[in-house]
């Protein structure tokens, strides 16, 4: 292999000696690299779905990170028939995370879109338009909500 200087020049007579050993250590760079990118793709980032859809715990968790995590002691729960919008929020309002849905998520495989948005730590998410899909609806009222392209799931409660 020929190199060439910082201008792109080529120097003559500046082989590279170690030539296979730098294809096998590119080889080894594209392998790992391919790995790390097919892992970051995973859904839940760790998450497993099993985990998530056992919790009884009204949450946002978004890349496998609760964003807004329920406390009976210092959260309300809201719901907006005429919008069909769900709020969870702090007393201080300082975490919260409201959901508006294009139709009541009632049954198991319903899909529907909505606009998400949620705060915590200190910034403000806001997300338009997002296809979510009803992935459980248990008996005390808690309904189950996937969105993939986000990777945000949300366990909600019908009011």
């Amino acid at each position: 292999i020929e190199l060439r200087d910082y201008m792109g020049r080529w120097q003559p007579g500046c082989h590279n000696k170690r030539g296979k050993d730098n294809k096998l250590i590119m080889k080894q760079l594209y392998i790992a690299t391919s790995i790390m990118l097919l892992l970051a793709g995973c859904s839940n980032f760790g998450l497993s779905d099993q985990e998530w859809m056992e919790s009884d715990e009204i949450n946002l968790t978004w890349k496998g990170n609760v964003q807004v995590e329920y406390s009976p002691e210092t959260f309300q729960l809201g719901y907006n028939n005429a919008k069909n919008e769900y709020r969870v929020y702090d007393d201080r309002l300082a975490y919260w995370f409201t959901i508006r849905c294009s139709e009541k998520p009632v049954a198991e495989g319903q899909t529907f879109t909505a606009d998400v948005s949620w705060t915590g730590m200190d910034k403000v998410k806001d997300f338009q338009g997002l296809q979510f899909v009803v992935k459980k609806v248990d008996d005390s009222g808690l309904i189950y909500l996937w969105n993939q392209s986000q990777s945000i799931s949300i366990i909600a409660r019908n009011l």
